[in-house]
């Protein structure tokens, strides 16, 4: 039995300028929120049967965001080893622990071995449904658990938002015409942007969106048909007001660095392996603040020393390209490399990245194995690291071809409510001068996700065997 997540933080946007979040249907978003700690008293059913426990036992490790805990508790509690190759699992729910900030129960329904709970991120508006299935014999250990982002519930919503959901066809008709002329002045690669808007007035001309009478059915039906005709997953329509929607709205910089600490600056685990192999989790690319910087300088100097490295990307759903090139930069040597360029339309620029001279901390180098693991998962900023490692000869990527997200963007409203992300930039690498958008990253070593790591480790000893042995 494996959990299935399907990550609810869907209400994060790109930031503007930033160009590496995850998208919103399907697929999730990077971590912008702050961890935070509940009990399972605190968010306990009434119901006191073997489902509502093990859930508040579940939910009280999750919104800890600590990745022992909720090893221990999978552990104890799913039917698996989850020392096997369910411990990526772990990570992904950590990644989504840090990325909601945790979750608040509104409703429970059902009982017994069978309970749905409707939970909202702490720290943005957007709900989740989780299911949860657990054996009717002790020690009652989950054998279904699901998680699904869902539209806020109507008796959740304010008046404000209720009013602003209901659509009827001249709003739909206005917002229709607001998001095609948006996508013409503005869309990064205009004859893409021509077949969006074909496909928006042929849906529209066989009345298709007649149906999506609130504000997030239509978002969700306009953002499948503009992804489905450009296979650009950055692109999408979103409902909400905008500040709720970003997740933090204005915050002082004490505030946003608490909540940067709080997702531990994008990182997860970084451990030492047998054989002096380095692992590092990376689940996403804060903007690269001093604090952030900080950080990396941190994590990187643990494992300068180690004799290889593993970075994994798995469950990384993007950031700021300006952190992917302070990473970079310590896997490289103090000579500047060229590792990416990004096209701004809208400014009719391109912008150069290029590794840092001076960084802090120890460098690994650019002498000693890097291996980078990836999955279907694996979005934008953690697919430019992976692409820029590649490309460069590197890194050797083990795992899944990545979700081929390479345009970045920014919101633009409609109105107070409705806001357009439309991808104004495209990544132009140095060496390819391609890009992964649509296609994705392509492994040098394909093996299922869960697989990756083993395979990865099993490379990097080898590669220090064959080291020592010509010493």
């Amino acid at each position: 039995m494996r959990l299935s997540i399907a990550s609810p933080s869907i209400g994060a946007l790109v930031l503007l300028g930033a160009g590496c979040s995850r998208p919103s249907n399907p697929g999730p978003l990077p971590p912008v929120v702050t961890a935070a700690t509940a009990t399972a008293s605190a968010v306990a059913p009434t119901d006191d049967a073997p489902a509502a426990r093990q859930f508040a036992a579940w939910l009280a490790a999750f919104n800890g965001g600590k990745r022992d805990d909720l090893l221990a508790y999978h552990e104890q509690n799913f039917p698996y080893s989850a020392a096997s190759d369910d411990v990526a699992t772990i990570d992904k729910e950590l990644g989504l622990s840090h990325g909601t900030g945790g979750f608040e129960v509104k409703k429970t329904e059902g009982g017994g071995t069978e309970i749905t709970v409707t939970m909202k991120e702490k720290h943005s508006p957007q709900f989740a449904s989780v299911t949860m299935q657990v054996d009717a014999a002790q020690p009652h250990r989950v054998q279904r658990f699901e998680i699904h982002p869902i539209p806020t519930p109507p008796e959740f919503q304010s008046d404000a938002e209720r009013a602003a959901s209901q659509l009827d066809g001249a709003k739909r008709h206005a917002l229709l015409e607001a998001i095609k002329q948006n996508i013409r002045a503005h869309y990064v690669l205009p004859d893409v942007g021509d077949r969006m808007i074909a496909a928006l007035d042929d849906h529209d001309s066989h009345g298709n969106y007649e149906g999506a009478a609130d504000g997030p059915t239509f978002a969700s039906v306009v953002t499948m048909d503009l992804q489905a005709a450009s296979h650009d997953r950055h692109i999408r329509l979103i409902f909400g007001q905008l500040p709720s929607v970003l997740g933090v709205g204005e915050e002082s910089h004490e505030e946003h660095v608490a909540r940067l600490r709080g997702m531990n600056f994008g990182f997860g685990t970084v451990e030492r392996l047998p054989g002096n192999v380095a692992h590092v989790v990376i689940d996403g690319f804060p903007e690269p603040i001093p604090e952030e910087k900080d950080a990396i300088a941190g994590f990187m100097t643990q494992i300068a020393d180690a004799d290889a490295l593993v970075l994994d990307l798995r469950h990384n759903h993007g950031g700021d390209p300006h952190t992917v090139q302070v990473v970079v930069s310590y896997l490289v040597d103090a000579k500047p490399v060229h590792i990416n360029d990004m096209f701004w339309r809208d400014k009719g620029v391109t912008e150069q990245f290029w590794t840092l001279p001076d960084i802090k901390g120890t460098r690994f180098g650019s002498k000693k194995p890097v291996y980078v693991l990836t999955s279907h998962e694996t979005f934008s900023g953690g697919e430019e690291l992976a692409y820029d490692l590649q490309a460069l000869k590197r890194g050797v990527i083990v795992g899944e071809t990545t979700g081929g997200g390479a345009h970045p963007g920014g919101p633009f409203d409609l109105d107070d409510w409705y806001h357009l992300v439309v991808p104004t930039g495209r990544a132009i690498n140095p060496i390819t001068k391609k890009d992964w958008e649509g296609v994705g990253v392509v492994p040098d070593v394909s093996v299922p996700a869960d697989a990756a790591l083993d395979e990865a480790q099993r490379r990097a000893l080898a590669d220090i065997a064959k080291k020592a042995k010509s010493r």
